[in-house]
């Protein structure tokens, strides 16, 4: 059960809203009028595509595996998600975070995080760009409190 909420988690770790998280703005690339219709939505020189990103979150939410385990499992709990963890998470939280982090260590080497993010569907305007300001968070509190509103969404 709890496998199944660490890889939902990572999936969707970095489509969270990040509500309240300041996003940094990078300077638009000028329009251009060729070829409009070969333009991929959110797809920016000045940003990463939504694979990178992913990565990128998920390699991150590594680094910070001591607040993003306990954050995710809060989440989904919140959410009862999958369905009975808001109880074991009432009953004994310590123990499901345990047990999410022994996950975690088989799901965050790169190899399952390179997996999840080729599955990961992509992000919408908003939460892209909520996601580039989450990424630029350099202390892992701030990254993490950034990118769960955008987990939750994608949950």
């Amino acid at each position: 059960m709890i496998r199944a909420i660490a890889l939902a988690l990572s999936l969707s770790s970095l489509v969270v809203a990040a509500a309240g998280c300041e996003t940094q703005t990078a300077e638009a690339a000028p329009a251009t009028t060729t070829t409009p219709t070969k333009a991929t939505p959110h797809q920016a020189s000045t940003s990463p595509d939504d694979h990178a990103m992913c990565v990128q979150g998920l390699t991150k939410a590594r680094v910070c595996t001591a607040q993003y385990i306990p954050a995710l499992v809060d989440v989904r709990a919140s959410l009862d998600h999958p369905a009975g963890i808001a109880d074991a998470v009432k009953q004994d939280r310590d123990a499901v975070i345990k047990q999410a982090m022994g996950e975690w260590a088989n799901d965050s080497t790169d190899a399952s995080i390179q997996a999840a993010c080729d599955q990961m569907p992509p992000f919408s305007g908003a939460d892209h760009d909520a996601a580039v300001g989450c990424l630029a968070q350099d202390d892992c509190n701030a990254y993490v409190s950034c990118i769960m509103p955008i987990v939750t969404k994608r949950l």
